[in-house]
Order: structure tokens, then C-alpha cells, then sequence
């Protein structure tokens, strides 16, 4: 058996981009019961969404901490490194368990061509059943129906928002895009869903019918909130939160923090032991870095790092910039994947940009900058082209003083890039 260090073991894994995005449950299904069915052996909870997901899960994988609970969590894509997806009790999966996972089923991987998210995701499950984990929190990773994570049999299935993003393969409407997350329903397992479009609630409506699942819907009647403070007051099935901090900003984490609090009151319904203090302690200690991040410099201006990458996830970071900073325009830098609806996305930024610094990113996923200037209407506000993001950041900290603000916002390569190299 060949043994691989974390380096070898990492670079095996990202070679399986060579088998691009699959879409469908017979080969990570064969995997996982090759293996031992790892998902089996610890609860679940499954959570679909175009925007919110991740943040929703962050938290409830914060608030189930705090309640005492051992959990795993699944999250994609990643910023800096693989490692950041799979975590347990918040600390990322171990080069050594990285490694031995390679390792151990290189043969079946590379008999079966596992793609990179179908391996990630059979490794979280392996990581988190050899951790005898209390819980996992289970994020897809794109669309629902057809993700290598829908494998699972969980307590819970939440739905963030639905919006439109991934167009080239989820669907061109919001009903298409609805019925693709709808997968995650599984027969009789409650199912959770945030505030959409009217479109997208009838498609979960029906879907839930034919599962026989029962479908709970978070209304905007149920909380308020302060977004200037990040306060949430919310009361559902017995459990009230009033003047709640939460340690992300931006508005529309209020959404997010009362979808997970209406999640632990479906969960308190079905024996588990979660607490009022549990929820204010979990979510004033949460931390999703890359969202809203905002970096405080005493010699410099102040950096706000956000993976805003399509027109609703863009909206409400801008909402959140205006909530936050009334009044003030930002530098920005960006870069961006390809069949993103750069258009839409330039029309929000422009209500806070000051100009544009386009960059390039260290993907072939990315979309070509000379084509972008020549396509997009940016609304008289200038932009320049930069070769790397080093030089455009660099020119950048040249061009601004203490009081200004730089936004860099786009895909999480591109964040994940500034994290890593500032």
C-alpha cells in the first residue's frame, strides 16, 4: 500500500477535477457502501439552499456545540485549504486523517474516478463516523436532488432561500432551481424552509406532500431584529430569544440565525436537549470568516471580505454595506466565475462602488476580464484591469487613506486567495 503525506494525499484529491462535476447518487453510493455505510452511524442534518446555507449550518453546528453536542460539519467550497470542509467540534479534519483516508481506499477511489466533491464528501462521512460524532450538519454542494451528500437518512432537512444561481445546471427559473433543492426531502423527515419566492414554496409544498414530510416555514412574522446592532428577537415552539447578538454581520444573517433557531426548536421537538443559553451562546460565538469579514487596520483603510458571487447573495451584501457604513462608498475588487450574471452583479454593486479593480483568478473557472469590460454596463463608475490580485491590492492600499473602505468580493477563490496571501 502506498503511504501518502498530507501534501501527496491533497494533490491525488484535486486531481479528480480531471472527472469534472457529477451529478447523480449510484457512484458515491457504491463508495460509501464499499466502505461501511459511514453515514449511517450518527444523525443528520441536511441542509439545501443558493444562498445561506453555509451560514445556517455554521450556526447550527455553534449553537449544538454549545448544548454539549459532539458535531461534524460539512461545508463546501472551501477558502485556503480542503482541510476547512470537513471539521469536528469547529477544529478542520487532520493532514494524518487526510492522508490514511487516501490511503486506505486509493484503489476503490480510482477504480470508481470519485470526483473531487463525491471523495470530500465520503472522506467527511468516514472523518465524522471515526470521530463518533453526536450530530452531523450537513451542507449540499450544489442543488439537492442529484448531491453526492444526498445519501443521507437525517432528522432534519432545511432549505436556506431559493434564487438564481448555477443556471447552466440547476435550471433557468425559480422553479426549476426550487425543484432541484426539493431533493433533500426525505419521506416523513420534517423539512424546514426560509423565506422565497411564492414560485419556489409551492414546489416544496408539493414535494413535501408526496414525501409525506411535514413542511415548516420560518414567517417574517415569527422575529425582529436590530441590523444595525445584529440583534434578534424571535419565539417559536417554546423557545424565545429577545435582543440576541450574533457574531456575523450582515443583514441578512438575521434571516439565517432565525432559520436556525426555528431548526433547534424542530430538534427540541424530537428529544434533543437544546437550551435558550445554548442558542445565545452559540450564536454570539459563531465565526464563517470570508462573510461580511470586516478587518479593522489602524494604518490603513478598513477591508471588508465577502464570497458574494451571484445577484441575490450580492444584494444582500450591498444592503448589509449601507446598514453598516451609511454613506460611504467602497473600492472594490473583484473577480469572478464564469455564467454568473455579471450584469445583475454590477448593477448592486454600483449602488456602494467607488470603482472597480477587476483581477483574474487562479482558476480555470474564470471568467475572461477583457470580455467582462467589453459586455458590462458599469455604470460611468471606473475600472481598471490588474494582472494578479497581489497588484491590484497592492496599488490599491497606495490609493486609499485611514477612513476609506476596500471591498474585495466575488468567488471564493478569490477571497480565499486574500486570506491566504494578506
Amino acid at each position: 500500500m502506498r503511504k501518502h503525506n498530507y501534501v501527496s494525499a491533497e494533490k491525488y484529491i484535486l486531481s479528480r477535477e480531471f472527472f469534472g462535476m457529477k451529478l447523480g447518487l449510484d457512484n458515491i453510493s457504491e463508495f460509501l457502501s464499499d466502505i461501511g455505510q459511514p453515514q449511517d452511524n450518527f444523525p443528520t442534518i441536511h441542509i439545501s439552499g443558493t444562498n445561506g446555507k453555509g451560514s445556517t449550518a455554521a450556526m447550527l453546528d455553534s449553537i449544538l456545540r454549545a448544548a454539549g453536542y459532539k458535531c461534524g460539519l460539512f461545508t463546501s467550497p472551501h477558502l485556503v485549504s480542503l482541510r476547512e470542509r470537513v471539521r469536528v467540534d469547529g477544529v478542520p479534519i487532520p493532514k494524518r486523517s487526510v492522508s490514511a483516508f487516501v490511503d486506505r481506499h486509493r484503489r476503490a477511489l480510482t477504480q470508481r474516478k470519485l470526483s473531487v466533491f463525491e471523495l470530500i464528501t465520503a472522506m467527511a462521512f468516514e472523518h465524522f463516523s471515526r470521530s463518533k460524532v453526536d450530530v452531523g450538519v450537513i451542507e449540499t454542494g450544489l442543488g439537492g436532488r442529484l448531491d453526492a451528500s444526498n445519501v443521507l437518512k437525517p432528522e432534519l432537512t432545511i432549505t436556506t432561500e431559493i434564487s438564481r444561481d448555477h443556471l447552466e445546471i440547476l435550471g433557468d427559473s425559480i422553479d426549476q432551481i426550487a425543484y432541484e433543492k426539493a431533493g433533500i426531502v426525505k419521506t416523513e423527515v420534517p423539512h424546514l424552509i426560509g423565506l422565497m419566492p411564492k414560485d419556489a414554496e409551492r414546489v416544496f409544498r408539493d414535494r413535501c406532500r408526496q414525501m409525506g414530510a411535514p413542511l415548516i416555514r420560518l414567517s417574517k412574522n415569527e422575529f425582529s431584529a436590530d441590523p444595525v446592532k445584529m440583534s434578534l428577537n424571535l419565539k417559536a415552539n417554546g423557545l424565545s430569544v429577545s435582543r440576541q447578538k450574533i457574531g456575523l454581520y450582515g443583514v441578512h444573517q438575521i434571516t439565517n440565525a432565525a432559520l436556525a433557531v426555528k431548526a433547534v426548536t424542530l430538534l427540541k421537538e424530537r428529544g434533543w436537549k437544546v437550551n435558550r443559553s445554548s442558542v445565545s451562546r452559540g450564536l454570539k460565538s459563531v465565526e464563517w470568516p470570508g462573510r461580511f469579514q470586516i478587518i479593522k487596520n489602524s494604518n490603513g483603510p478598513t477591508i471588508v471580505l465577502d464570497v458574494g458571487h451571484n445577484s441575490s447573495g450580492v444584494k444582500s451584501l450591498v444592503d448589509s454595506f449601507e446598514t453598516r457604513f451609511p454613506g460611504k462608498k467602497a473600492t472594490i475588487i473583484t473577480g469572478l466565475v464564469k455564467r454568473k450574471e455579471h450584469q445583475e452583479i454590477f448593477d448592486q454593486l454600483s449602488r456602494i462602488a467607488r470603482d472597480y479593480n477587476l483581477v483574474p483568478l487562479s482558476s480555470r473557472r474564470s471568467v475572461d476580464i477583457g470580455e467582462l469590460v467589453k459586455t458590462i454596463n458599469f455604470n460611468s463608475i471606473p475600472v481598471t484591469r490588474h494582472r494578479t490580485l497581489a497588484t491590484a491590492y497592492k496599488k490599491v492600499l497606495k490609493q486609499t487613506r485611514v477612513d476609506d473602505i476596500i471591498l474585495v468580493v466575488g468567488s471564493h477563490y478569490l477571497v480565499g486567495e486574500f486570506i491566504e496571501k494578506f
